[in-house]
């Protein structure tokens, strides 16, 4: 017979919930950047959208917004320049990147 007795759970799942918080800001700021570096420049007004990417947040939860009206326009495909978007490619191209790396 084997026995196999686990002690101090508190400290083993404070580590792994240390881990889990890292993940998730690194994964977060991925995104956030990933997603700024689709988002399309005009001319007209020199990149608005763009510098209206803004992310906050700390351990478990980041919010990544941009208060720009016509955002949500662009993440529709509205411009030449991104015509899938910003959004969802960014999330899908972080999310691949992730499960090539943890392979």
């Amino acid at each position: 017979m084997i026995t196999i007795t686990i002690e101090n759970t508190k400290q083993a799942t404070a580590g792994l919930s240390k881990e889990l918080d890292q993940i998730v800001r690194s994964v977060s700021l991925q995104i956030f950047n990933q997603i700024k570096d689709l988002t399309p420049v005009a001319k007209v007004n020199g990149g608005r959208a763009k510098r209206g990417w803004k992310v906050s947040g700390s351990d478990k939860s980041y919010r990544i917004s941009n208060k720009v009206p016509y955002i949500g326009r662009l993440d529709e495909g509205y411009s030449k320049q991104a015509p899938d978007g910003m959004t969802r490619p960014a999330i899908r191209e972080v999310l691949q990147r992730q499960r090539r790396t943890r392979r």
